[in-house]
């Protein structure tokens, strides 16, 4: 083995020095390693829950965008429903002003009806 130069040897000394300082650091290092694989695995799991939440939501986003749909099909068809109703009476009513139709004789909500009979409860 061929002697050191002192150049090397204050360098070697020194970095054996600089380990001497650093040892102690070290349990803590790998505590707090530790630590973070298991926040990792705390984030995992976290993440992972929030994924199946995600897709739940999506979905529960799904079913309900297929009843909106439903809904306003079924909202079209009854104004459909109505407009067709309402082409048919509006002649109805049309004919009934030119006829001048008059409330019924027996039609008993005007004024001077009789009060309707009070009924026990």
């Amino acid at each position: 083995m061929e002697p050191m130069a002192p150049e090397t040897r204050e360098k070697v000394a020194h970095w054996v020095q600089d380990g001497l300082t650093l040892f102690p650091h070290l349990p803590a290092l790998l505590q707090a390693d530790e630590g973070g694989s298991a926040r990792l695995a705390d984030l995992e799991r976290e993440c992972d829950r929030l994924r199946k939440e995600a897709g739940d939501l999506r979905r529960e986003l799904d079913d309900l965008r297929r009843e909106h749909d439903r809904l306003r099909a079924e909202r079209d068809e009854v104004t459909q429903a109505f407009a067709k109703l309402m082409d048919s009476v509006q002649p109805m009513n049309q004919i009934a002003q030119k006829l001048g139709v008059k409330r019924s004789p027996f039609d008993r909500s005007g004024p001077g009806a009789p009060a309707p009979f009070p009924r026990p409860s």
